[in-house]
């Protein structure tokens, strides 16, 4: 991906982080996408470790209480900001034991504050039926960075339900901020066929013909030569 594609992409994904709208960092514009990158990480690192003993004794204090009612204060009491840094902090199984408690809008609520690879023991454990309904939520909302930051720290079953929720422009829009852009030709790999010719002329009538062009270049040699052909075969038939 160029190096304009890829800083507009790390603008996004800080914009995210911090809550704030993308123009709102215009004046970043011309700041290198490794930069940006690591401005990031440090944000993140700030976020998930401050108060971190405090946290730690919430975790603890969780194990001696009822699941369901665990469940009920993280919703009610402590939100989803709280919820996303204990997360990565409570046992696997009892984390997806809790998860299966909360309604999917505040696991979406939950998802779009979390950092993916703090919890990446949970997510493999989360059934796909679930990621499926936290995804549908998430598109619905227009979360795309959020999505794209999980792809990477997901099981192969459970980033293709994911995949299956997303409409051609939202399978652009995520695959836009992956965090590691060296993963598409495996997550290409994993969408139903036509999926990907979709996207493509979905992106062309959009407008965003560049950020296609930029997808395509990072595919396989041969997953790009199957688009192409396909595109071609298209093209053919509706002449």
């Amino acid at each position: 991906m160029s190096e304009a594609m890829e800083r507009r992409a790390e603008r996004l994904k800080l914009a995210r982080l911090l809550g704030h709208e993308p123009d709102e960092l215009h004046y970043l514009e011309d700041v290198e996408s490794s930069d940006l990158r690591a401005l990031r990480e440090q944000v993140t690192e700030v976020l998930f470790s401050s108060q971190g003993q405090v946290l730690q004794r919430l975790a603890s204090a969780s194990r001696l209480l009822p699941v369901g009612l665990v469940a009920q204060m993280g919703e009610r009491i402590f939100g989803p900001v709280i919820a996303a840094r204990i997360a990565g902090l409570l046992d696997p199984d009892r984390a997806v034991e809790l998860a299966a408690r909360l309604p999917v809008s505040f696991l979406a609520d939950v998802a779009c504050e979390l950092d993916p690879r703090r919890v990446e023991h949970v997510l493999a454990r989360i059934p796909p039926s679930q990621t499926t309904e936290v995804s549908r939520e998430l598109v619905r909302r227009g979360e795309t960075v959020a999505m794209g930051r999980f792809v990477g720290c997901l099981p192969d079953a459970s980033i293709r339900a994911a995949l299956g929720t997303m409409d051609p422009l939202t399978l652009l829009q995520v695959s836009f901020v992956l965090e590691n852009k060296e993963q598409v030709p495996d997550v290409v790999g994993l969408l139903e066929p036509g999926q990907l010719e979709a996207m493509v002329e979905a992106a062309e009538e959009a407008g965003l013909g560049d950020e296609a062009l930029e997808l395509l270049d990072l595919l396989s040699k041969e997953q790009r030569a199957a688009v192409m052909h396909d595109l071609e075969r298209r093209g053919q038939r509706t002449a």
